[in-house]
């Protein structure tokens, strides 16, 4: 019975990997192009900005695209933190991180509208998520040779995609301090409670789930 469990959950790790890649081939062969600039808008508002200029149906599927292999690839290395290998826990990791993403958008818009900001609203949310996505596309690989990579290293690859995570999270926090000030002439105060409460909370929170 354990080794049929064991073969039974690597399946599942092994559909949810070949999902992200199966994304990725269709991003990579039918809108590459858009992609291209909403990942290198992490480096250069430029690209992000032309991003946006140019948001039709193509960039709205670029958008789910990304949004799916970052919530595929986002569990993937949440259950693997969390050493949790059945489907309910796997399932519930998913509903989890996808509630948080969603619930995070849900107030930011809410916040847009009750000061009557909806347009930067929307600015924030592409923001906020442009760097998670970014995240999720690239950690690709290494969710790969975390589970299925011919040595046990797997340590090696979780502490690399926490060292692109930390870099990511920081260019993040700069970008959207940077924007949300200079940009638009939000508070500051107001910037630092956000990301606290809708940024960093969260990653403190799963931080010490994971190591206590």
């Amino acid at each position: 019975m354990p080794i049929f469990n064991l073969t039974y959950n690597q399946d599942v790790f092994f559909v949810l990997i070949t999902v992200s890649f199966l994304l990725i081939a269709i991003l990579k062969g039918m809108y590459w192009k858009h992609a291209k600039l909403l990942f290198m808008g992490v480096f250069a508002r430029r690209y992000s900005n032309q991003f946006l200029r140019e948001e039709n149906v193509f960039t709205e599927r670029v958008n789910i695209l990304t949004s799916l292999i970052m919530l595929i690839n986002f569990t993937l290395i949440c259950v693997k933190l969390l050493m949790k290998d059945d489907i309910s826990s796997i399932l519930v990791v998913f509903t989890s991180i996808g509630s948080y993403f969603l619930g995070r958008i849900i107030i930011i818009r809410l916040l847009g509208s009750l000061f009557h900001l909806e347009e930067v609203s929307k600015l924030a949310v592409f923001f906020s998520l442009l760097f998670d996505k970014t995240l999720g596309f690239l950690i690709s690989p290494l969710v790969l040779c975390i589970y299925f990579f011919a040595f046990d290293i797997s340590h090696i690859f979780i502490l690399t995609v926490l060292f692109i995570s930390s870099i990511l999270l920081l260019l993040k926090i700069a970008w959207l301090w940077w924007i949300g000030a200079n940009s638009f002439g939000l508070s500051k105060f107001y910037i630092f409670l956000y990301l606290c409460l809708l940024e960093i909370s969260p990653i403190l929170l799963f931080v010490k789930e994971v190591f206590y």
